[in-house]
């Protein structure tokens, strides 16, 4: 707490005078707690009021992905804040299943079977779309079944937004924006070096 939260801070403090959205991934399941009371510090820093762009990622295959939507909620309002949620899937399954075993835990703190991860981020889908006046929806798919059913849930498509990974699901974001140029999409990169990246 000592060393994160005054460094998150500072960067939330730039993003907040550059006027950008500033997004923390919290991926490790063993360090969510510890995301999260790191998140709620800098959440809560007076020098951030007034501004929209501070949120987080919530990994879909998470059990304890649709309450955690519930706990964000409650601390924006807390805040006095309107937070931005990035709904993912997940990215580390392996790694987290990996983990599982090496520790000897009697069960995995993600799903394992796929239909379970899609029925979780469907749900929590459905949670932020209710909370849309203190959180803002930001769907991260490239799945054209996810995309209709957000699209339905919401009755419309204002008020949240999709996200894609620069070069992944091109053609099925340029025929939902032809067909509804309304629609939001923001597209997302990482930047930096091939080995930083992918280590």
């Amino acid at each position: 707490m000592e060393e994160l939260v005054p460094r998150l801070t500072a960067l939330a403090r730039l993003a907040k005078d550059a006027n950008i959205g500033f997004t923390v991934d919290a991926e490790e399941a063993e360090r969510l707690d510890l995301s999260l009371d790191v998140i709620e510090a800098v959440s809560g820093d007076a020098s951030l009021a007034g501004w929209n762009g501070f949120g987080l990622a919530i990994q879909g295959y998470l059990k304890r992905a649709l309450p955690l939507v519930d706990w964000l909620a409650a601390m924006a309002r807390r805040h006095g804040r309107r937070l931005m949620v990035r709904l993912v899937k997940g990215a580390y399954w392996d790694t987290e299943i990996k983990r599982g075993q090496e520790r000897g835990l009697a069960d995995y703190p993600v799903f394992t079977r796929k239909a379970m991860t899609d029925l979780c981020y469907l749900d929590c889908a459905r949670k932020l779309l209710e909370l849309r006046p203190r959180l803002y929806p930001q769907f991260a798919t490239h799945n054209a079944l996810t995309v209709a059913s957000v699209i339905e849930d919401a009755r419309g498509t204002q008020g949240y937004e999709f996200q894609r990974l620069h070069g992944m699901g091109d053609a099925l974001y340029y025929a939902l924006i032809a067909e509804k140029p309304e629609l939001t999409c923001r597209v997302y990169a990482p930047v930096g070096g091939y080995t930083e990246l992918l280590a």
